[in-house]
Order: C-alpha cells, then structure tokens, then sequence
C-alpha cells in the first residue's frame, strides 16, 4: 500500500455507524491527511430475526468486521465500543479510541415523562438485560417489552404508542442530532451504562497503521474504557451479561470506577466501587480486576 493511497474502512451500514464512521474517518484524515473510502459490511447484528441471546458467535455486532479485516477486504473497522467481545482476537488491535461521548443512557418517553413520572403498568422498550434490570430496580411497577432495530426504528415505536418509552445510548442519539428525543439522561445513580458505552474503536490488523492511528487515539478515553472493559472479562461476561461500569476521572491520575452486576452466577445485584492510581493500560486493568476479585468472590 502507498503512502498516498485511500484507506477502506469497514462499517455497518445504519445511518449511527455510517455517521460514526466518517466521524472517525474526518479525524484520520485531518490528522494524517489520507484519503478514506467507507466499505459497508452486513453484520449479524442487523438480522433483527436473530436473538442477541444465542448469536452464531460472539460479538453479533462486530465479528462480521473483524472476519473482512482479517482477510484485507478493508484496512481498518471502526466499533461501537460496547459492541465489541472482552477477549481480543488474535491478529486484530483496537489502534485507536478517539475522545468519549456521553457515556450515559437516554430516557425517551413519549409523553415526556421521566422514569420516576410514568405511571404503573406503562411499556419501557428495550432488549438490553442490563437496561432491563436497572429499570426494575428502580420502577419494579413498570413492563419491559423487548425492541429492536435502529435508533429511528425504536423511536418510532415510543412515537406509535408501541411503547410509552424507550432507552438508547445518549451518544448515539447526539451524534445524529436527535437529542430532542432525549427525555432525561439517565444518572449512574440509577444503573451505570454499559462498559466503554459512548466509546468507539479503530481496529487494525496488528502492526499495521499504528502510528497513524495513534494521532487521533484519546489516552483518557483509552484508560477510562480499559477499566471498564476488564471487569467483562474478569466475570466472564457475555453479550447476555447484566453488567454495568463507569470509569470516572477525579484528578489526573486519580480513577474511580463503579461496576454493578445483576443475576449473574448467583448474584442478585451487587454494586462495587473503587478508585485508584492510573498512568498506564496495566494500571487500569489492575483496577478492573480488583473489583472483578469482589465480585467473583460473591460468585462462590
């Protein structure tokens, strides 16, 4: 490959990752100068016919990407963050984690009713466990009904009284200028998003592009997410997972990080949190894998 020459990179092909993409795509080229094509690739994910609780193999909405990495059909896949499976595959790095959106979860309601206003007995749409769960802590009155589909697909519900409100990612929605649809942001107070939520990721083939790659890469963000994503891999948590983190900065190099696991290997619910020295992606790892240590302990 030339030095000059347009980078192909991977992306699913609804409107948020198309927009996520040429956001990635506008940074690499401002920062490197070099051309990028968008390649659209179907991912298993966008079967909605296809439980997310038994996907062919893990990561429904990733590994279809990460099979056109390997095999050179792009260059570089950009993820949502939370989509992508805790255990790296071989061959394949995540190069670059440009700056953070909100990592929050949006409450849309139709009626412009916060979680606490709806009344008992209303519809919340979502296929998300650990949504799910949060919800019933909170408002144990209200019924879960499972959607899925695209951000306009699930608004649509909210708006055809299918639902009477639904939760979505706030990054999502304000990086298609739908924050009019945002009825509250929901507070980590009440359930924590989930692990690397409002993060995205630029994965390569290993050894290549790294040190282009690594001009738009945020080391905040890269810490924060590190945190957050050890503590999926140190429960052995999978897409099915009720599990929440947030990685909040206190000072420079001061970390809290908040974690919360619902039915998961005889824990009802359990909410951990600690802080700690973080210089380093080992450093934010050991932060993760203390909490995992709470956590696993009350597994057994």
């Amino acid at each position: 490959m030339s030095q000059k020459s347009a980078l192909r990179l991977g992306t699913r092909g609804s409107l948020l990752a198309r927009t996520q993409s040429q956001y990635v795509a506008d940074l690499i080229t401002a920062a490197t100068g070099r051309a990028i094509e968008l390649v659209i690739i179907r991912t298993e994910g966008d079967d909605v016919t296809v439980p997310l609780d038994s996907p062919s193999r893990p990561g429904a909405f990733a590994a279809a990407l990460r099979d056109a990495l390997l095999d050179g059909r792009v260059d570089l896949a950009v993820h949502s963050f939370k989509d992508l499976p805790s255990a790296p595959l071989p061959g394949l790095s995540v190069a670059a984690i440009p700056s953070r959106a909100d990592p929050r979860d949006a409450w849309c309601s139709r009626d412009g009713l916060g979680l606490a206003e709806l009344p008992a007995g209303a519809t919340v749409g979502t296929s998300s466990p650990r949504r799910a769960a949060g919800i019933k802590r909170a408002r144990p009155d209200l019924t879960i009904v499972p959607i899925r589909g695209n951000v306009d697909t699930r608004l649509r519900k909210v708006a055809e009284a299918e639902v009477d409100a639904a939760v979505l990612a706030a990054a999502g929605l304000t990086r298609l200028g739908r924050q009019s649809a945002i009825t509250e942001l929901i507070a980590p107070s009440v359930f924590l998003p989930a692990p690397a939520q409002g993060a995205l990721a630029v994965e390569c083939r290993t050894g290549e592009l790294s040190e282009e790659m690594a001009s738009i890469d945020d080391i905040s963000t890269r810490l924060a997410v590190t945190a957050e994503r050890a503590i999926l891999a140190g429960i052995g948590a999978a897409c099915t997972t009720a599990v929440g983190a947030l990685a909040t900065w206190i000072t420079a190099d001061q970390l809290e990080l908040a974690a919360e696991v619902s039915d998961h290997r005889g824990i009802g619910y359990m909410h951990v949190r600690r802080t700690g020295r973080v210089c380093s992606v080992m450093q934010a790892q050991q932060l993760g894998f203390a909490i995992c240590d709470e956590l696993t302990a009350a597994m057994l």
